[in-house]
């Protein structure tokens, strides 16, 4: 189960790579400003989960993971449901801390879970969710949310031109 919630937190940000065109489209804006999502996602979770670890290292595992995950899905779904920019990178970077506070709980529950000899093994299965996100992820989101969304191969499902 953490291994799957590693998975979420890692495809988060690769899917939402995938659709910058089309998210870009429908919030009337380039897809290089909306992918300022991307962004604001990766620095939140980069930078607030040592800052999480160490604020919430007392709190109880359950509840810090379950909160997490909360938090990680009010801020997808405020940014499903966003329809300016600047609401949309509030809820990435609250995305963001969800996934900041998950992803070292999952690692600490891991190796307390398991008996000293395997704890390796358990952080190995916890981590391979988000390498597996890694690896998977950016290839599902231009291939299934693509295909969703009417775009080409190329990602656009206008001629460029430069085919002519």
């Amino acid at each position: 189960m953490l291994a799957l919630g590693m998975f979420a937190m890692g495809t988060d940000n690769f899917v939402v790579a995938g659709i910058l065109p089309s998210v870009a489209a429908s919030l009337h804006t380039t897809a290089s400003v909306a992918g300022q999502m991307v962004t604001v996602y990766a620095l939140s979770y980069a930078i607030l989960a040592p800052v999480m670890a160490a604020v919430a290292g007392r709190w109880p595992r359950k509840l810090l993971l379950v909160s997490a995950l909360g938090i990680f899905v009010a801020g997808n779904a405020i940014t499903a449901l966003a329809t300016d920019l600047n609401t949309v990178l509030f809820s990435r970077a609250l995305a963001g801390l969800g996934a900041a506070m998950f992803s070292p709980t999952a690692l600490g529950v891991a190796t307390l879970l398991a008996d000293p000899e395997r704890r390796g093994r358990a952080l190995a299965t916890v981590t391979a969710g988000l390498a597996g996100a890694t690896a998977l992820a950016p290839r599902s989101a231009r291939s299934s949310v693509g295909s969703a969304a009417g775009e080409s191969r190329y990602g656009s499902s206008r001629s460029s031109g430069l085919s002519r």
